[in-house]
């Protein structure tokens, strides 16, 4: 699968340019980021939408899945990480918001998830991404600081 190539720069997901044209990837790698931190952190996207309302989610919710919320981008896991208590029960409604979010990816790959708290008020978020088809293994390790409300993106 070929998808545009994002990449996390602290301030949000930042399409990558290759010289004069938008980079690209191949895998899962941009699909997961966006599932994570690319929809709604507010709320999650209403069934029905009001023309006279705006929507911060994710713009391919009502482009490609309009009437399917289960296939839409909802951020439960960058909602929760600014909600919750950084604890060992935060930590688990953390990982629970993980696999929600990565729920749709289970028909195509395997997940395995691993949150962990390093120190004060850091997250740190494991995925690894067993593709089906010919069994590549991706892992990504995002690093949530809360005090700065900021994340970082390692691909291993």
């Amino acid at each position: 699968m070929t998808d545009l190539r994002l990449i996390e720069t602290g301030n949000g997901g930042d399409l990558v340019l290759n010289k004069s044209d938008l980079g690209i990837v191949e895998g899962f790698t941009s699909m997961h980021y966006l599932a994570l931190f690319g929809g709604n952190i507010e709320q999650n996207t209403p069934t029905t939408r009001l023309t006279s309302s705006q929507y911060f989610d994710f713009w391919g919710n009502e482009l490609f899945h309009p009437n399917n919320s289960s296939l839409q981008f909802n951020s439960n896991t960058e909602r929760t990480l600014q909600e919750v208590v950084l604890n060992s029960q935060g930590r688990v409604r953390i990982e629970q918001a993980v696999y929600s979010d990565l729920a749709f990816m289970t028909d195509f790959c395997n997940i395995f998830v691993a949150v962990n708290l390093p120190s004060i008020d850091r997250v740190e978020i494991r995925v690894r991404l067993t593709e089906k088809t010919n069994q590549q293994v991706r892992t990504y390790i995002y690093i949530w600081d809360r005090t700065k409300k900021e994340l970082t993106e390692t691909i291993e």
